[in-house]
């Protein structure tokens, strides 16, 4: 089921790369239909990594014990430039790639404090997505500028992204079933 999910998950987030593809698709079901099939496809996906995903003591490297001193500042500014990503901010304007810079923190961290098995391959597709992501991008040498960044965007993204840090970090057992001490 693990495997399966990252082939699912990972798989049809490559086809947004893949232009040809993407508007292929996009002409043949419109873009309503298209935009709901992606996300019912990522949601399985990410489904299937959630209940097949199994830690095992099979460990690989050393944990980082460092990397838990400053999880929780390290991840605010993951969980910020991910916020920062969907919104016309400075943050997105000056970083270019905000969202795959804060997904490939995140996996860095977490592949830090997680040499088991099952978490490298996982962190590790993450990780993989995030750099073929902005290569791609770079790639394409889409130039789309930000029309008209407000500061009170940026001030909103690091307001939530302290929010979340919060939330994420009491409430990391619930969500993934490991307690931060």
């Amino acid at each position: 089921m693990f495997y399966s999910g990252i082939i699912i998950f990972f798989g049809v987030h490559l086809v947004p790369l893949i232009t040809r593809l993407r508007l292929f698709l996009k002409d043949r079901l419109g873009e309503g239909s298209y935009m709901g099939l992606f996300s019912i496809v990522s949601l399985t996906g990410i489904l299937l990594i959630i209940f097949g995903y199994e830690s095992n003591s099979n460990f690989q490297y050393s944990i980082n014990g460092k990397a838990y001193i400053y999880a929780k500042y390290v991840m605010f500014f993951a969980l910020t430039l991910n916020i920062a990503a969907v919104m016309p901010t400075y943050i997105k304007k000056y970083t270019k790639h905000p969202m795959s810079l804060g997904i490939a923190i995140w996996t860095v961290l977490h592949l830090l404090v997680n040499p088991d098995t099952a978490s490298i391959i996982l962190f590790g597709s993450f990780l993989a997505y995030s750099t073929v992501s902005v290569l791609v991008a770079e790639l394409r040498e889409s130039n789309s500028e930000l029309v008209n960044p407000k500061v009170l965007y940026d001030i909103f993204a690091i307001a939530l992204g302290i929010a979340l840090t919060f939330l994420t970090y009491n409430f990391h057992e619930y969500l993934s079933g490991v307690k931060l001490t």
